[in-house]
């Protein structure tokens, strides 16, 4: 199982992580966690300068110069909101690397010197790929929409400059999305390198949305998923155990006194008591048991670093899938109401963005909570009966501990779950309605 097992969970987050300049994150088996070193610091430095302070000041700045049309200024306002809450997710990245290193390191090596299951696993990793896929392709359908609505834009803006004259008063060029330029583009040799400055910037700030959320999900996913696989380990604890023990009977003595029970799992009980002492029986369900009440407090431990360390990643969360969303939704019902179709595209394609960026963690977390709650009833199906009475100890305080929710808090203001992604949806629609009657 050890050789068969999946490696690089996050192979592919740290790939593109390295990429925009957020850290050369290092694999757990590597053994380091110096994410700056040497030319890549000034790599790092340079990208985020350009793209995170540099862009996005630009988009900062934008809502908030000039006249503006309504779809335009909701439109910049969604993009801004969703930058600029993002860079305090880049604060929590660049200075409490370490932690989340240290976190990946439980999942995917620590955990594996206790019960695991494989193939368990790699489903994980491969449902995670899935979601990140999801949340990249509707983040490219929004940039990739926006700018084909500002190519058609631009076609049109030259079919209709071609039939003034030269003491008309031209229509003033736009890029395809809103964005502050502090020089003048109107012009071709000057246009393009904008377009296209503009469209490596959005894709630059994108990723690194995408990427970090991503990320995120996947490593409540992995949690979960450990604390389901925490369930199977204690559920067949006794079971496994006896199995164990009976491959060191040899098979002619068994043969003498085997005979047909209900199933494998109470042949394998009767072979043991037959054949091997007591003393050593309880040794092993002892050592069995205290593996699984180890796994347990490793995973608790994991889950409340977690919590901690991204705590006000949570938080930055909420606020701006509340703000986007509800912004979004106004811009896509403008759009809809006018039938700019490819614009509508857009609009669709980010709000589906919003929502997958909040549901992926609130659903993953919710699922962790129920998980981890499970684990009381796995002890009940543990087969507690039948071992000894002072090993049952260990099994109570998981029982115990278990009864007590474990949450991810967003800064200890509401936990992450589907209670809280209905009520973001339900505040966001709110905002909603409330705007769309200031605008009629």
């Amino acid at each position: 199982m050890t050789d068969s097992r999946p490696r690089h969970y996050f192979g592919f987050h740290y790939r593109i992580l390295r990429f925009l300049g957020l850290g050369w994150w290092h694999h757990p088996e590597e053994g380091k966690t110096s994410n700056f070193p040497g030319w890549y610091l000034y790599y790092s430095i340079l990208t985020q300068v350009v793209w995170v302070a540099g862009f996005v000041g630009l988009e900062t700045i934008d809502p908030f110069v000039g006249e503006k049309e309504m779809d335009r200024f909701m439109f910049s306002l969604s993009f801004v909101i969703t930058h600029n809450l993002t860079l305090i997710k880049l604060y929590i990245f660049f200075f409490k690397n370490v932690e989340i290193q240290e976190i990946v390191r439980i999942l995917e090596i620590e955990l594996y010197d206790y019960y695991q299951n494989t193939p368990k696993n790699r489903k994980t990793v491969k449902i995670s790929k899935i979601i990140t896929g999801a949340f990249i392709f509707f983040g490219w359908l929004t940039i990739g929409n926006g700018n084909v609505y500002g190519t058609i834009q631009d076609i049109k803006w030259k079919s209709l400059v071609a039939t003034l004259n030269d003491t008309s008063l031209r229509p003033v060029r736009t890029l395809p999305q809103p964005i502050y330029i502090p020089w003048d583009y109107q012009k071709d040799a000057s246009y393009i390198p904008t377009f296209v400055l503009e469209t490596v910037g959005l894709l630059w700030t994108g990723h690194i949305v995408m990427t970090i959320d991503t990320f995120i999900a996947s490593v409540i996913l992995h949690m979960g998923s450990q604390f389901e696989i925490l369930n199977e380990a204690i559920t067949t604890a006794y079971d496994r155990t006896m199995a164990s023990l009976r491959e060191g009977i040899h098979p002619n003595a068994v043969q003498e006194r085997e005979s047909i029970l209900l199933s494998e799992e109470d042949n394998n009980e009767n072979v043991v008591l037959s054949f091997v002492p007591r003393e050593e029986i309880d040794a092993a369900l002892e050592t069995t048991f205290r593996n699984c009440f180890r796994q347990h407090q490793l995973l608790i431990s994991c889950v409340e670093r977690f919590s901690r360390t991204y705590s006000y990643g949570f938080m930055t969360q909420l606020l701006s899938s509340m703000a986007a969303i509800c912004v979004v939704m106004v811009q896509v019902s403008q759009d809809a109401s006018s039938f700019k179709s490819v614009k509508l595209i857009t609009s669709v394609a980010f709000f589906m963005a919003m929502i997958i960026q909040l549901g992926m963690q609130c659903f993953t977390g919710n699922e962790l909570t129920l998980q981890a709650e499970c684990i009381s009833d796995a002890v009940m199906q543990c087969k507690w009966e039948r071992i000894p009475t002072s090993q049952r100890r260990p099994l109570l305080m998981m029982m115990m501990r278990a009864q007590r929710p474990l949450r991810l808090t967003a800064a200890g203001f509401t936990h992450m779950d589907n209670a809280c992604f209905l009520a973001i949806m339900k505040a966001a629609y709110s905002y909603y309605a409330v705007l769309s009657q200031r605008q009629e």
